[in-house]
């Protein structure tokens, strides 16, 4: 049997999912089995999606957010559509997606 699941909730995607698909902006930016992606995150959206989530036994005041804007669907072109909220953003980001 299989299931699509579509969800920001990484805790759900771990109690349900043996595999992960991130996308942003309608495109693959990460995949990986479930406990690799959870161990070793390797796109800066996925690794913000990670650390916005609860965590029994973790106090915290407020959750982290992803700072920045979602960009426009329109006209994205070829750069990384994340490459202005990143913290990792380099010159390449702005002219190429990573793949």
């Amino acid at each position: 049997m299989s299931m699509l699941l579509i969800t920001h909730d990484l805790g759900v995607v771990a109690e349900m999912a043996d595999y992960v698909v991130v996308m942003y902006c309608g495109k693959v930016i990460e995949e990986a089995p479930v406990l690799s992606l959870f161990r070793n995150p390797k796109h800066p959206y996925t690794q913000g999606l990670l650390k916005s989530r609860l965590v029994i036994g973790r106090r915290a005041e407020r959750l982290y957010s992803i700072p920045g804007q979602v960009p426009s669907p329109v006209g994205l072109g070829d750069a990384c559509h994340f490459s202005d909220r990143c913290g990792h953003c380099m010159d390449i980001c702005r002219s190429k997606r990573p793949h």
